[in-house]
């Protein structure tokens, strides 16, 4: 844990992420799957309607965490992974075209 702290202080940059659970249940197992590789930053759930009598659903769960740990990370969609392809083949372009007229 201190190891964990420390490296923070040493300039390790943690990506944050926000992940949705439909209920408790479902988060603490999550929470338990990470066993330590998270840092939780925020937890929201449905708001309580107080002066009700009726019983409220377990609702959803919206964790907001920080992790180093790229298993944690959401999935990239289909346009991020594209951008990244045409940034790499647009880089990949301009330094054949800057080594031809070298040449």
């Amino acid at each position: 844990m201190v190891w964990k702290i420390i490296e923070c202080f040493h300039g390790v940059s943690m990506a944050i992420f926000t992940k949705r659970f439909a209920d408790a249940d479902e988060y603490e197992e999550w929470l338990t799957k990470a066993s330590g590789r998270v840092n939780v930053l925020s937890i929201s759930k449905t708001p309580t309607i107080f002066g009700s009598t009726t019983i409220q659903p377990n609702g959803p769960v919206v964790l907001k965490y920080q992790t180093n740990d790229k298993s944690f990370a959401p999935a990239k969609g289909a346009a991020a992974k594209t951008v990244e392809y045409a940034i790499v083949g647009a880089a990949f372009f301009a330094l054949f075209a800057y080594l031809i007229t070298e040449l």
